[in-house]
């Protein structure tokens, strides 16, 4: 009885017996992480005197064979000797880090139980007398002040020079590839403390599937699943195969799909039958919630804005051929399709969508009330300083973030900030000392502008907004009048760090790490709006986009211009949407002159008609192409807009 209690008492405490029989997946998950530790922390390893890639290769054979924890350290020691002695320190070194700057430096698991104390006191030693010092494996990249925060990997790009789809590495090179990898975001991501699913839970639970799988195009796909840990969405875009397409493949029919109203929804479609409004009900026998589900694998992701970006982007992909889709229509009605994949997909077609296509083709525009339209996606270097001569005097700026913008964000806050501004601090990873980090700040604008901006900015946002456009708006926002419209954004900002697993697999991560100056963190947040704006069906049907009409109605009421909805017992313009003619009708108006005028999106006067009150004034609309115009109506020093939408 006694011996069972203390058996009891030990497994409950942790303590394992030196010759209890360990799992693979134990032997290999603290093979990864004392391999990874000695690889930056050992004076002879981190300045690479020592073939640290070899030695692993060396010893995992006998890992696996080892038959007992006994007989595990001892393979540990083994390796531990091979790394050679390591300097020993004769000077004191303070921890004076800041907690928030060594999140990565935790080195709880040397006092693990599976280790033996002759190994852990090795393992001490060389932490203990690690100094800060340039090491060979990681790098601070070479270019300007602006790369900061960008590693480059000079060794472990080139050591393992395999290409796995024509020559399949063997299980002990998977493992290389992956103790490489997982390593360098330990000690290297800097928003491993917002995972999800912690990175040492990663390596427990994929440690044995990269050591099983088995052909090359597994073994890619396992990493797109093992990268979907870092929640970060530049690594889905810098995670890729030249082999080996993202899931499902790169063909579709000519389609576009936004997440709008819980639905993947038809944006645009070139596929006769299937309209703008309309909602994917299936694809090939499954329901969209099953294909999000075998989507979420390959994408790693934030936040569900981004994550839904990416199956909207991706969901009607496949290899080729033909695919049959079930279509909601908008009286509710599902229609079946047999759809030809014949189009590149998101290679063909960005991630912008306007609901009006003449944005997509403009740079700057004057809108009305007196405002300022810019597209930041199309908004070239050559163009900021006219954009700035033809809109600085307008009462509201709009910028349009839901794209990707031209890194000409530094160029418009010299001309628009009235003296230069702190507009972020950020962390960057200290290649010197594995596992922490430091702070820097950044500034935009010139002290003494003398031409800044005084009126309102409005930024637009959506899931789109991503990386630069992210960086963009925080510059922006550091206006002293800003107002966001929109919805979540991708929450991934920050320089990035990309390198190879090997010659045919590529990865990377964020590895500057983005916050406001009083300390608050984008990362899987992203720009908050101020205004919380979605697109709907109705408008996606009509051409219709409500959060550039929210920013338009700020607009207006900053000008002091009346929303004509606000106030129907003076104007009504009806009906909306309408087909051929626009009914206006002032009531109750003795103060001057009425005059209408109806405009398209950029500000362009299309019909143009002098009123008076109490009689109906009638717009002829047949000629003009469908989508969505405004009426002005100036009643002496009054003024009323309205938006309409022309069928």
């Amino acid at each position: 009885m006694k011996k069972c209690l203390l058996l009891i008492i030990f497994h409950i405490c942790g303590f394992y017996s030196l010759a209890q029989t360990p799992s693979l997946q134990d032997k290999l998950y603290y093979t990864c992480k004392i391999w990874g530790f000695v690889k930056y922390y050992h004076s002879e390893v981190s300045t690479c005197h020592t073939n640290w890639d070899s030695v692993l290769l060396s010893v995992l054979p006998a890992v696996r064979a080892a038959g007992t924890i006994n007989d595990f350290n001892d393979v540990i020691d083994t390796m531990l000797a091979a790394a050679g002695p390591t300097t020993l320190s004769t000077t004191y070194f303070p921890d004076t880090i800041a907690p928030e700057l060594k999140r990565n430096r935790d080195f709880s698991w040397i006092s693990s139980p599976v280790l033996r104390s002759d190994v852990q006191i090795s393992l001490d030693t060389i932490k203990n007398n690690f100094r800060p010092h340039a090491e060979c494996w990681v790098q601070d990249n070479p270019h300007t002040t602006s790369y900061a925060g960008t590693l480059i990997l000079p060794y472990d790009d080139t050591e393992l020079i395999v290409n796995t789809t024509i020559a399949y590495p063997g299980s002990d090179e998977r493992l290389l590839m992956f103790f490489k990898y997982w390593n360098v975001v330990r000690y290297f991501y800097p928003h491993n403390y917002v995972l999800d699913i912690p990175w040492d839970s990663t390596l427990n639970n994929f440690v044995l599937k990269i050591d099983a799988v088995s052909n090359a195009e597994k073994l890619f796909y396992l990493y797109l699943n093992i990268n979907t840990a870092l929640n970060d969405a530049h690594v889905a875009g810098l995670t890729y195969s030249s082999a080996f397409p993202t899931p499902p493949g790169y063909m579709q029919p000519p389609i576009r799909l936004k997440y709008i109203e819980g639905k993947y929804v038809v944006v645009k479609s070139a596929v006769a039958g299937i309209y703008p409004g309309d909602a994917i009900v299936s694809k090939d026998g499954l329901t969209v919630s099953q294909w999000e589900d075998s989507l979420n694998q390959y994408y790693s992701s934030g936040n569900p804005a981004v994550l839904r970006r990416f199956v909207y982007e991706n969901l009607l992909g496949r290899p080729g051929g033909s695919e049959a889709l079930v279509v909601e229509d908008s009286t509710g009605v599902n229609h079946t399709f047999i759809a030809p994949c014949n189009d590149y997909g998101y290679y063909n077609y960005d991630t912008v969508y306007y609901p009006n296509d003449s944005l997509g083709n403009i740079s700057w525009t004057s809108m009305g009330c007196n405002t300022g339209y810019v597209n930041m996606g199309n908004l070239q270097h050559a163009d900021v300083n006219a954009m700035y001569t033809a809109l600085s005097g307008k009462g509201a700026i709009i910028f349009d973030m839901r794209n990707y913008p031209n890194a000409t964000e530094l160029a418009i806050a010299k001309l628009m900030l009235a003296n230069r501004t702190e507009y972020m601090k950020f962390m960057i990873p200290d290649v010197t000392y594995p596992g922490t980090f430091s702070w820097k700040s950044d500034s935009a604008g010139v002290d003494g502008n003398p031409t800044p901006y005084t009126g309102k900015v409005i930024i637009l946002i959506d899931e789109v907004t991503q990386s630069q456009a992210e960086f963009s708006s925080m510059i922006l926002e550091s206006m002293p009048d800003v107002i966001k419209i929109g919805s979540q954004t991708a929450g991934t900002d920050g320089n990035i760090s990309y390198w190879n697993l090997s010659q045919d697999i590529n990865t990377g991560f964020t590895s500057q790490a983005i916050y406001y100056p009083n300390g608050d963190s984008t990362q899987r947040i992203g720009i908050v709006p101020d205004l919380f704006v979605y697109p709907t069906r109705a408008g996606v049907r009509h051409g219709d986009d409500e959060v550039l009409n929210k920013a338009l109605m700020v607009a207006c009421s900053a000008a002091g211009v009346r929303d004509i909805h606000a106030d129907k017992t003076i104007v009504q313009v009806f009906p909306n949407p309408a087909d051929d003619l626009i009914v206006v009708e002032v009531k109750n108006a003795t103060d001057g002159k009425i005059d209408i005028m109806l405009t398209d999106i950029t500000g362009r006067q299309m019909l143009h008609k002098e009123a008076i009150a109490n009689i109906r004034t009638f717009l002829d609309a047949g000629k003009l192409a469908g989508g969505l115009y405004f009426v002005t109506v100036r009643i002496g020093a009054r003024q009323y807009v309205s938006k309409i939408v022309k069928n």
